[in-house]
């Protein structure tokens, strides 16, 4: 909010040096309207904003549940011998992948190291560097179909990994959804506008009825409060953001989560781990 803040500095000392018509503002009914207007706007793109990014962890809030779901149902559905086979470790890494390609691609940004390791991940499914979500979801097709073929589970257990494999693409959708429909852009603009007008209209309002620094100052306060609560609407609205701002899920931390679940300390030494430095984000 630099910006902001430097242009509402600006505004604020050209209206304290009375260089301005004031006389043109004189109208407490005006102010009002505008207050009242502008808190329903960016009230209104606020909430709408905090619920896309709450939806948004809800799904992937599921996506680690299924990711779970899916390595349960194969240790009940496996043997112990078959689940540590290649095989069965290659059903894992199907979700692993799952979830990781879904990261990238709904942030459209990913770190060098992150990327080591789904492109190992990948040698070890023998799939190209350049698969896709859908791909992957056809991959696990065909593997739970290759385990029914192969007698390694019933139709039963079939229908199982089906319907969590379809739990897995129900939240995707979601989120995809999330990230291709944002509020429109004329919408930001507007709301973003007339908060400004309103903001400037207080400066002078304010400071042509009692001309001191002081309730100019008083003021800007009030501005700052209103400019916070627009620009934090506008920054909860992209909960995939791919700086990874402290408004935006930590999908890192998620993915890493349902990597260590369904493959232990296997690819510890690619891992991406939480880091403090607002370089390395999570």
């Amino acid at each position: 909010m630099r910006f902001d803040l430097l242009l509402l500095a600006a505004l604020s000392l050209l209206v304290g040096s009375d260089q301005l018509p004031l006389s043109w503002f004189h109208s407490g009914g005006v102010l009002r309207i505008l207050g009242i207007t502008v808190s329903i706007f960016i009230g209104f793109r606020n909430t709408q904003a905090i619920s896309r990014w709450w939806e948004a962890r809800k799904l992937w809030g599921s996506i680690v549940n299924v990711s779970r779901n899916w390595h349960d149902n194969l240790s009940a559905l496996l043997t112990r011998q078959q689940l540590k086979s290649r095989r069965g470790q290659h059903l894992l890494m199907v979700q692993v992948a799952t979830v990781w390609q879904l990261n990238f691609e709904l942030r459209n940004f990913w770190h060098r190291e992150l990327m080591q390791l789904q492109g190992e991940v990948f040698a070890e499914l023998k799939l190209a560097n350049d698969t896709t979500l859908r791909d992957l979801g056809q991959v696990r097709a065909r593997a739970i179909h290759s385990l029914y073929q192969d007698g390694w589970i019933d139709g039963w257990g079939r229908q199982q990994l089906m319907g969590v494999a379809d739990s897995c693409i129900d939240a995707i959708g979601g989120l995809e959804r999330i990230r291709n429909t944002p509020l429109p852009a004329s919408y930001d603009v507007f709301v973003r506008l007339i908060n400004w007008v309103f903001g400037c209209y207080l400066l002078v309002e304010i400071h042509s009825s009692d001309r001191t620094w002081a309730s100019l100052v008083i003021a800007a306060a009030i501005f700052v409060c209103f400019l916070s609560a627009e620009r934090i609407g506008a920054y909860v609205e992209g909960p995939f953001d791919a700086d990874g701002s402290s408004f935006s899920l930590p999908l890192n931390a998620i993915c890493l989560t349902i990597s260590r679940n369904l493959l232990g300390q296997r690819f510890e030494h690619l891992l991406h781990h939480h880091s403090t430095d607002p370089v390395r984000w999570t």
